[in-house]
């Protein structure tokens, strides 16, 4: 049994040490070349998706993963500098082609709902961005590469049926109009809509339980406590202190959710001046985030039950056609 749990232990401490070690990159990077478009929170979120909890779609479909992360980084970056449009109209514009995408292509990287939207919500003009992610995810991408060696399937392409477009869909509109309820788009910050996303897409239940409210809490813990660090310490490194505790509710908890690491950096986007409405907006969030899908998994039940008892009227009315004719 140890000898089972010794590996165990040396792999997820590997994986830390290694996300951890780009983060750190990261923030040093952008305080050396003064480039506050290079931090890319989701680089959590990819890393330990594939290094600490080794997402088995990801690593089956690595290259397309990564691929379309930096393209939906480089589509929302041009969103941001070329197109003259409120950001009103570049969220759902960039979240429906990002989204399409995916369904489409059939790649599964609903993080890169986040790198298309991030330079759209921070106004980001800079190439340095989609460098940024193209750099740290394939290094991440890398790494999981040479120490994992996964086999690449792609016949284990994401399916989306009808009904999980339908709950991710649905619950992308329900964020929007809290967004628009409360004047601002930061109740809803990037990683947390791939959270509600990813949910939405897997979930299996139509009944609220406790243990939904204990993930409703657990997904923004190490993002308010990454700004209450900041606003005491006024020290960006202090976010290992967040990704740590991050790693370790991850392992007792026992819950698969990569967009709290990314959610453990966001702060730092806001630097010093980290705004504090986000306190209050992370925990509204958290809360659409977990229980949005459930209200779009009930419209399209709703939906999907009616299509049905319209194909079997029709079924029965042709029925009866064919009997009068006969």
């Amino acid at each position: 049994m140890d000898q089972d749990i010794t590996p165990t232990i040396r792999h997820k401490g590997a994986a830390v040490a290694v996300v951890v070690s780009i983060a750190v990159s990261m923030v040093v990077a952008v305080h050396v070349f003064h480039q506050s478009a290079a931090l890319v929170p989701e680089m959590g979120a990819v890393g330990s998706g594939l290094l600490f909890f080794r997402n088995r779609s990801w690593l089956d479909q690595l290259v397309p993963f990564y691929s379309y992360i930096v393209l939906a980084a480089i589509f929302g970056f041009g969103m941001s500098t070329y197109v003259e449009a409120p950001i009103w109209l570049k969220i759902p514009l960039t979240l429906g082609v990002v989204l399409t995408g995916l369904i489409v292509l059939k790649v599964p990287a609903l993080p890169a709902l986040s790198a298309g939207l991030l330079p759209i919500y921070l106004d980001i003009h800079s190439w340095w961005y989609p460098v940024a992610v193209a750099t740290l995810m394939g290094i991440e991408a890398l790494v999981a590469l040479v120490w994992l060696k996964p086999t690449f399937r792609r016949d284990r392409a994401t399916s989306w049926q009808l009904e999980h477009v339908g709950r991710v869909s649905g619950s992308l509109i329900v964020a929007l109009l809290v967004m628009a309820l409360f004047g601002s788009p930061l109740v809803m910050v990037p990683p947390l809509l791939v959270a509600m996303s990813e949910r939405a897409q897997h979930l299996s239940r139509s009944r609220l339980v406790l243990d939904d409210f204990v993930t409703m809490i657990w997904l923004v813990t190490p993002f308010e406590l990454s700004i209450a660090l900041l606003l005491v310490t006024h020290d960006p490194y202090i976010v290992v202190v967040s990704l740590l505790v991050a790693y370790v509710g991850s392992t007792v908890l026992k819950k698969q959710i990569g967009p709290v690491f990314a959610l453990a950096m966001v702060p730092l986007l806001f630097g010093y001046a980290t705004d504090e409405r986000l306190i209050v907006f992370a925990l509204v969030g958290a809360a659409v985030a977990q229980f949005s899908p459930f209200v779009a998994a009930k419209v399209v039940g709703v939906l999907s039950s009616a299509r049905r008892s319209i194909a079997n009227r029709s079924t029965f009315g042709d029925f009866a056609g064919g009997e009068v004719d006969s």
